[in-house]
């Protein structure tokens, strides 16, 4: 097929026919255009419209890394047969706005790579400087006390196990040693891949040891909720009706999984004590208020803040990807004030 526009870096040229392949493939009827998604950090949807409605195709599938393994390999089922479970399950068991249905094609023969189309979600897309533009005070307030409440929403899902799919197996697979255990072993390998790009200092791996001592005196393991470990309001839509301000849809489950669901506080709370603090308490209150009781929480936070505060410090510590604001600082001089600033919600 001809080459076309290019969309993202990720999903290279994609042209009018091969969109048009999809919508025939799929019945939605005949492809009118479609446009980039300029926010998101691997670039992997493009928004597309036909006479049938309004979708997203998100492709070029991430590779994976199990546990225990160095490397990342290609193994194109993973991605998004988990996101297709994860999404059917809050839909069909909970009120989150989850994109259903989802159409997946594993099949290779129009662009390389397998893909997924789902419904475009109603409502706007914000992250914490773009909504600072667009809404006042009390309307982001609002918005932080929906996604409290959203996050209550989502976790009425449970499962009997803690869990992810499998990248070998391609299926929903309990944690061994239980969901604290697996925060601990995630953390560990993204430390490792930290240090050997030079970013981890003797002070970090005992922080990182004192966290784990303080989970592991918690008293029992944490109810297994559905976690979609990147939370944020880059990740859903918010709208506004008759009774204020909503989550109007959920997208991003490639991270997902059955555990703690106090993980989910982590992102988008320190998020908004980066750009804007008030509201932070806005969003824990909001979530805490309705959620179930959880008096060991705060014995498990640390691990947790870790957890999610390495994983972005990994990444942006890369010798080809370093950031600016890394320059000079150490992990747990960076990551530190954010665990204090969430214990004190607590």
């Amino acid at each position: 097929m001809a080459a076309g526009p290019i969309y993202s870096q990720r999903l290279g040229a994609i042209s009018d026919a091969q969109f048009e392949a999809v919508a025939e493939r799929w019945d939605l009827g005949h492809f009118i255009g479609a446009a980039p998604v300029t926010s998101g950090l691997f670039s992997q949807n493009v928004f597309v419209t036909t006479t049938a409605g309004e979708f997203v195709l998100r492709g070029a599938p991430h590779w994976v890394r199990a546990i225990g393994e160095t490397e990342f390999r290609q193994e194109d089922r993973w991605q998004f047969t988990k996101e297709m479970f994860f999404a059917r399950q809050l839909h069909e068991q909970t009120r989150a706005p989850a994109p259903w249905p989802m159409l997946h094609d594993e099949a290779t023969d129009i662009f390389g790579w397998p893909y997924i189309v789902m419904p475009r979600m109603p409502g706007d897309c914000f992250d914490e400087r773009t909504i600072r533009k667009a809404l006042g005070a009390e309307d982001r307030r609002a918005v932080a006390a929906a996604l409290g409440a959203n996050l209550v929403e989502m976790q009425k899902l449970r499962w009997p196990f803690a869990g992810d799919f499998d990248p070998t197996s391609i299926e929903l697979t309990a944690y061994v040693g239980g969901p604290t255990q697996r925060v601990i072993d995630e953390t560990a390998m993204w430390l490792e891949s930290s240090a050997a790009h030079g970013s981890i200092t003797r002070d970090d791996r005992a922080w990182f040891d004192q966290a784990v001592g303080q989970a592991l005196e918690g008293a029992g393991e944490p109810a297994n909720t559905y976690v979609h470990c990147d939370y944020k309001l880059n990740n859903l839509t918010v709208t506004h009706d008759d009774d204020g301000w909503r989550v109007s849809g959920l997208f991003d489950f490639h991270e997902a999984r059955f555990a703690d669901g106090a993980l989910d506080i982590v992102r988008q709370a320190c998020a908004y004590f980066d750009n804007e603090p008030p509201l932070a308490k806005v969003f824990v209150e909001t979530y805490r208020k309705s959620a179930p009781p959880d008096p060991s929480v705060a014995q498990r936070m640390p691990l947790y803040i870790i957890n999610d505060r390495m994983k972005l410090w990994e990444y942006f510590t890369r010798p080809d990807l370093r950031a600016s604001w890394t320059q000079g600082k150490t992990f747990r001089g960076w990551a530190q004030r954010r665990l204090d600033d969430i214990l004190n919600l607590l």
